[in-house]
């Protein structure tokens, strides 16, 4: 489906959003859009970090918003800095993990583990930008810099808080990873599949591609 179809059947979905009244929205509810980025502010940033965008994310921040309330704590802009100041990414670094090979902290080795927590070896805040903040330290992630072709442009569930991991995002649908737009689309629709009620997270669907 071409692309800027799909944002604006994605964007219809999200108009229906008005229809309800979550208990756990966490940002404000409906969601409220932001401007988009100009051509020249994307262009600037994929040059400053020696990246190229993907091409469905940079196809939505630059034609419908940069920024939004929503999904959950709201949708961080590339420009400008986001809320969250705990974790430093380093965009222009490359992502040091793959769809089949995700972090799950309680498998590593002790030089595995030294390697990222204690002599800073490994860094794992490097070649993704920040979605989305679900709280307690959850994050959903694009990757955007990749030697791996099969990792480039996937969204992963990011939790270090909790000791869990960095791991993909498996689409239940068809148990492929998730683009951004398969998780903006994946956050309208089980949105308005629950009950007011009910909660999820992109918890649910982390997990490694065999």
């Amino acid at each position: 489906m071409d692309i800027n179809v799909r944002i604006q059947e994605i964007m219809k979905k999200m108009g229906k959003l008005s229809q309800k009244h979550p208990k756990f929205s966490c940002g404000e509810f409906p969601p409220k859009w932001g401007e988009p980025l100009t051509e020249q502010a994307a262009a600037e940033y994929e040059k400053r970090n020696g990246i190229s965008l993907p091409e469905d994310y940079r196809r939505f921040v630059t034609s419908i918003a940069a920024s939004g309330t929503q999904p959950f704590y709201g949708l961080y802009s590339i420009v400008g800095g986001h809320k969250n100041r705990e974790i430093k990414v380093e965009v222009d670094k490359k992502f040091p993990f793959t769809v089949r090979k995700p972090l799950n902290i309680m498998k590593l080795s002790d030089e595995e583990y030294d390697a990222i927590y204690e002599t800073g070896e490994m860094n794992v805040d490097a070649g993704y930008i920040l979605l989305c903040h679900e709280g307690c330290g959850m994050y959903s992630i694009l990757i955007v810099n990749t030697e791996d072709k099969e990792t480039y442009g996937t969204v992963w569930y990011y939790d270090l808080a909790n000791d869990a991991g960095i791991y993909p995002l498996i689409n239940p649908a068809d148990h492929r990873t998730m683009s951004f737009l398969d998780w903006l689309e994946y956050y309208v629709d089980k949105t308005l599949e629950l009950d007011d009620s009910d909660y999820f997270s992109y918890g649910e669907l982390a997990g490694i591609v065999e």
